[in-house]
């Protein structure tokens, strides 16, 4: 149940991440930069979830009762996700091994470095820490780890590294929603197999109370703030009024 809870809100912050929520080139590399983080830290969560999985119930023999009890559509998610996980090529494989939480001093950064663009040499430096972005550094890791995705999947013969680079973030994307939608699934199955048996009873008597939430935005919505007013005393400023941090 935590698992999923951290997973929850994960997602929510990258759907939240993917809205533009200024113009200018500031905001582009800062709207990059953020989304890509969270993108790494959803990716190294759900590979630590399957861990769980894998360790507490898949490893078991005889098979777990939980996982005997899960329905038939549940056991092909279940299968899917043990397939995916277990391939050392997948794109959030190559997320969590290349730059989710730690760093591989084996990524191969060339490429990246020789193609680099003039918008791309940029540090903004602010009064707060928390405001300031090293685009530069950024940009460099992940020009090569989504290159390297793009790279795996095949068809980028003549490719720039900015082409691969964005063929990879989608391809990644579409991996994190179908990693998402099957692992919740079996979270969900494993759950219910654990409220209904009876050796669970006292979870499964717990009383049941339907709260209906009003006014939930849609992820498209909500937007996440690039840099924030580190400074109490200072009123924020209308967008059109605010001058370079």
């Amino acid at each position: 149940m935590h698992a999923h809870n951290e997973l929850a809100v994960l997602n929510r912050l990258l759907g939240f991440s993917l809205n533009d929520v200024g113009e200018g080139e500031l905001h582009d590399h800062a709207h990059g930069v953020q989304m890509w983080c969270i993108i790494q830290m959803l990716t190294g969560k759900l590979f630590e979830t399957w861990n769980i999985l894998y360790e507490r119930y898949l490893k078991s023999n005889p098979e777990d009762p939980a996982i005997a009890a899960l329905s038939e559509d549940r056991k092909i998610e279940l299968a899917w996700l043990r397939n995916y996980f277990s391939s050392k090529e997948t794109a959030l494989r190559i997320i969590r091994d290349k730059s989710a939480f730690h760093y591989d001093k084996q990524l191969n950064l060339d490429d990246a470095v020789t193609e680099v663009t003039e918008d791309e040499r940029r540090v903004y430096l602010a009064q707060h820490p928390a405001n300031t972005l090293y685009y530069l550094g950024s940009s460099l890791v992940y020009r090569a780890v989504f290159a390297l995705v793009a790279d795996n999947a095949g068809g980028t013969n003549g490719m720039s590294q900015i082409e691969k680079m964005q063929k990879g973030v989608a391809i990644a994307l579409v991996d994190v929603n179908n990693v998402n939608t099957r692992l919740h699934g079996v979270l969900y199955g494993l759950l219910w197999s654990s409220f209904s048996r009876s050796s669970r009873a006292p979870l499964a008597k717990l009383d049941q109370t339907r709260i209906q939430v009003l006014d939930a935005p849609t992820a498209t919505m909500v937007g996440l703030p690039m840099f924030l007013n580190m400074d109490p005393s200072q009123p924020t400023q209308h967008p059109s009024e605010r001058s370079a941090i």
